[in-house]
């Protein structure tokens, strides 16, 4: 099979020939449609600072929708020509964790892609218990994205009860922020995105076309006090700052992850009960509701999604890092309007 594998080297990846995964018990194979490119694929990409764990070479690629086309195990043959997601969290389900319903937090957490071979490939292999059928009305091209859009879900689920026209600011036009957006507004909410100018017509201009109030960070300050808070950004000056557009007694949701250490006030925090809420990853039941929102968008999404043959790998990668695009798929297996190749 084609493979694209991240090498020792920092910013490359190099089409291969590898075997086809052979199976072991409990195992699918899945033939890839579509793999979105994440920002852990990319921190991976560029050797980033906490990102050390990732032993290479390796297939990266989380956001995996595909066919399975084998089976290791008799019993899953009714599973074959299913058109499916692999969860990109692989719990253990059996530590307390687990057993307390908090997978995104398993003490065993696995992670496709990052720990081992991931998606980036014809063929990659996972086992039963990680899939979710994907719904007939729903092409594997978009459903690659039901994994942010998961994340996005279990970030406002943390925020507790939004109500119908609360405020909420997303900081950071990324897919994540985006998609927090997205789920936000079906809630009732006010939501403003903000981002950088150079971020505009890439990102922000896209948000503005689903009812989100844009908000350029280098340009006239937001007088606003919101709600609700989410850091999606990774910015330490953005998520310093943040809190000083949020009202007393508000929620911050941090959402994305860092590279450098931030600083914070504490006295602020304190006087004005700003708890600071944190969300990592995705449980399996967040998929279900990430389904509904991508369905229900799926026209728009697909517009604004840039694709990618499997052979352009690296330039999706480096379209991505530039941010001159919002969301990169690698398309494994057909072609739709709007790709790069």
């Amino acid at each position: 099979m084609l493979a694209a594998v991240k090498t020792e080297n920092s910013r490359e990846i190099v089409l291969i020939d590898e075997k086809i995964p052979e199976l072991n018990k409990g195992e699918l194979l899945i033939k890839v449609e579509g793999c979105g490119v994440c920002g852990s694929d990319l921190h991976a990409f560029t050797h980033s600072k906490g990102y050390e764990f990732v032993n290479k070479p390796i297939i990266l690629g989380h956001e995996i929708a595909g066919e399975v086309v084998d089976c290791f195990d008799p019993v899953d043959q009714g599973l074959l020509g299913q058109k499916v997601i692999i969860e990109s969290m692989h719990y253990c389900n059996a530590c307390k964790n687990c057993k307390s319903g908090r997978y995104s937090i398993c003490e065993n957490n696995q992670v496709i892609g990052l720990h081992f071979n991931g998606g980036m490939a014809e063929y990659v292999k996972t086992y039963k218990r990680y899939i979710r059928e994907i719904p007939e009305d729903l092409p594997p091209s978009l459903a690659a994205l039901s994994e942010p859009m998961a994340i996005a879900v279990h970030a406002v689920k943390k925020a507790g009860e939004i109500k119908e026209n609360q405020s909420v600011l997303i900081q950071g036009p990324g897919i994540i922020g985006f998609f927090v957006g997205l789920v936000c507004l079906s809630k009732g909410a006010k939501v403003i995105l903000s981002g950088l100018e150079r971020d505009y017509e890439s990102r922000l201009s896209k948000a503005a076309e689903f009812g989100m109030q844009i908000h350029i960070t280098d340009g006239e300050p937001l007088l606003q006090k919101v709600d609700i808070l989410f850091e999606c950004s990774g910015s330490s000056v953005a998520f310093s700052s943040g809190f000083s557009r949020l009202k007393k007694g508000g929620k911050a949701i941090v959402v994305a992850l860092y590279e450098q250490t931030v600083k914070l006030f504490l006295t602020d925090l304190v006087r004005n009960e700003w708890p600071i809420i944190t969300s990592y990853g995705c449980d399996p039941e967040d998929y279900e509701e990430a389904f509904i929102h991508l369905r229900e968008h799926q026209i728009k999404l697909q517009q604004m999604t840039s694709y990618y043959s499997l052979k352009n790998t690296e330039k999706a990668f480096t379209d991505s890092l530039a941010q001159k695009i919002l969301k990169a798929v690698l398309l494994v297996k057909g072609h739709i309007g709007g790709s790069r190749e």
